[in-house]
């Protein structure tokens, strides 16, 4: 038999740490740590010392975590609490036997060989010397574990913190102690923690940042604890070189020291960060006063490359950046490759020759590419440069060779001793190329689009004689004229990017397919015979611009046909100076609008609505939108309204704006949609 002595209760708060191991349910032998703090001789936390992170079988893991084994609220920590060494000398943790008269812990088979190895480790700990000890006798606050993420201006860390219920956690952001005065620790997020939301500042920190956080608890009675702190990141990835994803962690020693290192991609962009770096518990203990600061350090940097030591812990600061470079070189690769492209466009000419270079800032790697054409791929899938690629010599000229037009999918990926980079993709879209009498002006065949839009002249026509897309080199004529297709039954399609008239425009008899067309305050007519062709966004037509724009008379538009949204402003924040009356007919589908969201129109704008016109939808001002003048919504005869969710709006910004007038309209539609129409000041109906 052997006795062993009680140590007396100690005054203040200590922290130990005690190791057992134990064979666990069915995965075993695991090395059972744990971290245990009194104050006052009897326990008040009981913490996890890297037990969890060790465990390698499933049933034993569920045991742990899935049973609560380490759970504060009613697992181990929450049944020693308040208990004594001797207290867990003379426990009893069993399946529920009613012959023990000492205290009983109930629990099924696997989680009472969890719970015994967490008293025992317990055990070992008090019995030991403590690692740490304070005379406060206030319990420190727990924070979140370091943590890094990337610099991004919507990333964010929610750092918890917890401490005993009947105390306020305190904390600072600016390096320096809290006070009774330092700002409180407040509820974030939605889990029900209390402490600070982080969040990332690229703006002012471009290279990423460091935040220290300082917590103490402080009792009603004014005393507190000691204060704690940690470090967390905001980071940019590593510029000169790249990691490759190591989710479950890989590691390595130098000078008897073992790092551990995870890398992955929180953006699941391929770019690889460091998110988690750990020592082996020996030295994490040995370390753990400069330890936090240390790797905060590297986790901005991405690497050891130029991390300054901890000032009073050269040597030591040495030996951890030698074993955590040691551990990183197992996942670093080269960069990501950049592509380039000259000239660089949204869209290129059928004709265009395009210089493609390839860079990487890893000395030493490989680069390899693929070039794929849409017009001569089978099925979908894009060649893989670290299967089939090409390596990279000099920068490469690319076309498209195909009059029909298309895409080229440039892709390409760095090499570096054996392992391969993050592919970089970028893809460049070719107008369709057109006939050599696409164009016909005054009888004159013209095959450039530029050429037949300086031949026309005011008043004139651009007759199309094949489909066209635009580029956004292209521009609209500059004196008044009509486009439209060739006399017969083909309607010709006009595509491309954005464009802003610079003159009069009349389209008549094509197949309207351009983005967003701004009117940039001249007349736009939308002829009874103009088609849209489909799309999944549809097609806007702006009275004004995407910046400021002035009307000389008043703006008409009309549109005859075809299914667009019409807007008498400019878009976004723009000022468009003009009165704009806009006239819809014929078998026009149309949404409709005075001023685009945040967008002013200065001046009076006028809606008339014939009768067959499709009004799917009305507002008058959009949210932030604005008009000076005065809004007035003609109707005419009977158009057809949505038949669901129907939006008929003055404005979105005031209560009651504009004039409705039905003075028009059948009575049919009247009795059927007048309250359809809402938020208008005045409403005018039909005189008896």
């Amino acid at each position: 038999m052997q006795f062993v002595a009680i140590p007396s209760l100690t005054s203040g708060t200590r922290t130990y740490i005690g190791t057992v191991t134990d064979d666990g349910v069915s995965g075993g032998p695991y090395q059972v740590s744990v971290r245990v703090t009194t104050t006052n001789g009897k326990i008040t936390r009981v913490q996890d010392n890297g037990t969890e992170g060790s465990i390698d079988d499933a049933s034993d893991h569920a045991f742990w975590s899935g049973y609560g084994i380490m759970n504060s609220d009613y697992g181990m920590p929450a049944i020693l609490r308040g208990k004594t060494l001797y207290d867990l000398l003379d426990m009893h943790i069993v399946p529920g036997d009613p012959e023990h008269t000492t205290e009983e812990i109930d629990a099924v088979s696997g989680a009472t060989v969890w719970a015994n190895a967490v008293r025992y480790a317990a055990i070992a700990a008090l019995r030991s010397a403590p690692v740490s000890k304070s005379e406060s006798t206030v319990l420190a606050p727990t924070l979140t574990e370091q943590t890094c993420v990337p610099n991004a201006s919507y990333k964010y860390i929610d750092v918890a913190m917890n401490a005993d219920d009947d105390t306020t956690i305190r904390y600072t952001l600016d390096g320096t102690d809290p006070t009774a005065d330092s700002t409180k620790a407040a509820s974030i997020g939605r889990s029900g923690d209390i402490g600070v939301r982080l969040s990332a500042d690229p703006t002012n920190h471009p290279s990423g940042q460091v935040i220290e956080v300082r917590a103490a608890a402080f009792a009603k009675d004014g005393t507190h604890s000691d204060v704690v702190r940690q470090f967390y990141v905001f980071a940019n990835p590593l510029k000169n070189a790249a990691y490759t994803a190591i989710y479950s962690g890989v590691s390595a020693e130098a000078d008897g020291i073992t790092a551990t290192i995870v890398t992955e991609s929180p953006n699941y962009d391929n770019y690889n960060y460091i998110t988690s770096l750990k020592l082996d518990s020996a030295h994490s203990e040995q370390y753990a006063d400069f330890l936090p600061e240390l790797f905060s350090r590297i986790y901005l940097a991405q690497t050891t490359e130029g991390v300054k030591p901890i000032e009073g812990h050269e040597q030591e600061s040495q030996a951890v950046l030698s074993a955590v470079q040691a551990a990183l070189n197992q996942a670093l690769t080269a960069s990501k490759p950049t592509l380039t492209v000259s000239p660089e466009k949204t869209t290129y000419a059928n004709a265009d020759e395009v210089t493609v270079t390839l860079d990487c800032p890893t000395n030493g790697a490989e680069i390899y590419y693929t070039v794929d054409n849409s017009t001569t791929m089978t099925g979908s899938t894009l060649s893989d440069p670290t299967r089939i690629g090409i390596k990279y010599e000099n920068p490469l000229s690319v076309s498209i060779r195909d009059i029909a037009g298309g895409t080229l999918y440039i892709r390409a990926a760095a090499k570096k001793d054996g392992k391969w980079s993050g592919i970089v993709r970028k893809d460049l879209t070719f107008a369709k190329g057109v006939k050599e009498n696409a164009f016909v002006v005054d009888g004159k065949n013209y095959q450039s689009w530029s050429a037949a839009s300086a031949a026309v002249k005011e008043g004139g026509t651009i007759v199309l004689n094949d489909d066209v897309q635009l580029t956004e080199e292209d521009k609209l004529p500059d004196v008044a004229c009509t486009i439209r297709s060739a006399d017969g039954e083909t309607k010709y399609r006009l595509s491309g990017s954005p464009m802003t008239m610079n003159a009069d425009l009349t389209l008549s008899n094509i197949t309207y397919a351009l983005g967003n067309l701004y009117a940039n305050g001249h007349d736009l007519t939308v002829s009874n015979d103009v088609e849209t062709a489909w799309s999944w966004t549809g097609y806007n037509l702006y009275a004004g611009s995407t910046v400021d724009s002035t009307a000389a008379d008043t703006q008409c538009i009309s549109v005859q046909a075809g299914d667009f949204a019409v807007i008498a402003s400019g878009r976004g924040s723009t000022t468009h100076k003009a009165d704009v009356d806009v006239a819809v007919g014929g078998s026009a589908e149309v949404e409709l609008a005075g001023a685009y969201m945040g967008a002013k129109l200065d001046g009076n704008v006028t809606f008339h609505v014939a009768d067959g016109v499709k009004l799917n939808q009305f507002l008058g001002e959009q949210s932030g939108g604005s008009i000076t003048g005065n809004l007035t919504l003609q109707i005419n005869g009977t158009p057809t309204l949505k038949s669901y969710n129907p939006t008929y709006k003055a404005s979105v910004n005031k209560g009651s704006f504009g004039t409705l007038d039905l003075t028009g309209a059948d009575a049919d539609f009247i009795t059927t949609n007048r309250d359809k129409f809402t938020g208008f000041a005045t409403t005018v109906m039909p005189t008896a």
